[in-house]
């Protein structure tokens, strides 16, 4: 049986350790934070003390500007360095303010609201998609541009059979009058030797000439079986490619997920609020603009909006509830009638 009760010293080395992992994590905003375990659902406390729940309708204690903000994890798998995710929630929270006024948010490093970056599975189908689809374009890009040249192939062939033919023609044309010249020199008997001397001259050139366009002949046809086999080839390739795209399709179906929440937890004594704990957590995001996006949702939260269904707006629900990337068009006028009812003295 295993002993229940570890030395009482060994319980205070542990309890000054967390103290100290506690106190050097608020000293140092780049540390990371000790965190409760993720949970599907939190658990019912078994006395008063407020856990922290997810706010979609936004926040229970709203209006509470300015709300200061830091950047209190970020996760190494998310490849996101911190000044790219201050810089991110800044130009989320800038969307906000240019559409309300200034003094709605603040970067402290102490700040009350934390901004945790959570890394699972959701940012890992996200990230394995878009290296997919990248390769997928990749290669598309690279089947456009081969067939371009294949296009300006194609007519530089033209042309040049063009030409042929016309060549062909031509001394096919200037061949018969020069029979015709024989013919006729031949029904009186014979040319005179200057006339005939001009006229084996012009057959030795003509058979010069139809020897060289004999050979630029084969050669036109060689170019014409190869631009054939080119073709196939483009055909094939241009096909598998159709068929790897339905099958990314196929392999990352639209589904809904959350790529962030903002959850608080609210402190009251003697029916009073007194404090509000509050933190927004991303999960997933595609790129730097979604990213911003994502944000802006979760900040319009913890202001205390809901969600929003006017097209483009930063609190509509779809912008964090699928896996396709979306980009808030901005916040729209209504989001700012709906602050702005909610806090009148903004």
């Amino acid at each position: 049986m295993k002993n229940r009760l570890a030395p009482f010293g060994a319980i205070l080395s542990v309890l000054a350790l967390l103290a100290w992992i506690s106190s050097s994590a608020r000293n140092d905003p780049s540390a990371i934070e000790v965190e409760e375990p993720l949970a599907a659902s939190v658990p019912e406390p078994s006395n008063d003390v407020p856990v922290l729940r997810e706010q979609t309708g936004g926040s229970a204690v709203p209006c509470a500007v300015p709300l200061g903000w830091r950047i209190a994890r970020v996760d190494e798998s998310f490849e996101l360095s911190r000044a790219e995710a201050r810089a991110a929630l800044a130009k989320a929270a800038t969307l906000w303010e240019d559409a309300v006024g200034p003094g709605l948010f603040s970067n402290e490093s102490d700040g009350a609201l934390a901004i945790r970056f959570v890394y699972d599975d959701r940012q890992a189908r996200t990230q394995e998609q878009r290296r997919l689809v990248t390769h997928f374009d990749e290669v598309g890009a690279s089947l456009e541009a081969e067939r371009v040249e294949f296009e300006g192939r194609r007519q530089r062939y033209d042309g040049m059979r063009r030409q042929y033919q016309d060549a062909l023609l031509d001394l096919d044309q200037r061949v018969t009058t020069l029979n015709d010249s024989i013919r006729y020199w031949n029904a009186r008997g014979g040319a005179p030797e200057g006339v005939l001397s001009e006229l084996g001259t012009s057959e030795r050139v003509f058979d010069v000439e139809r020897e060289a366009l004999t050979v630029r002949g084969r050669e036109i046809d060689g170019l014409l079986q190869q631009l054939a086999r080119d073709s196939e080839r483009l055909d094939r390739e241009v096909e598998a490619h159709r068929r790897e795209g339905e099958a990314l399709q196929a392999a990352f179906p639209v589904v809904r997920f959350q790529a962030g929440i903002y959850r608080e937890a609210v402190h009251s004594q003697e029916g009073k609020v007194t404090s509000v704990t509050r933190e927004i957590r991303i999960y997933r995001f595609d790129g730097l603009d979604n990213l911003v996006g994502v944000a802006a949702h979760e900040l319009g939260h913890a202001l205390g909006l809901g969600h929003s269904t006017v097209p483009g707006s930063v609190m509509r629900e779809e912008l964090v509830q699928t896996d396709l990337p979306q980009n808030a068009s901005g916040v729209q006028p209504a989001d700012v009638e709906a602050l702005r009812s909610l806090c009148s003295e903004l």
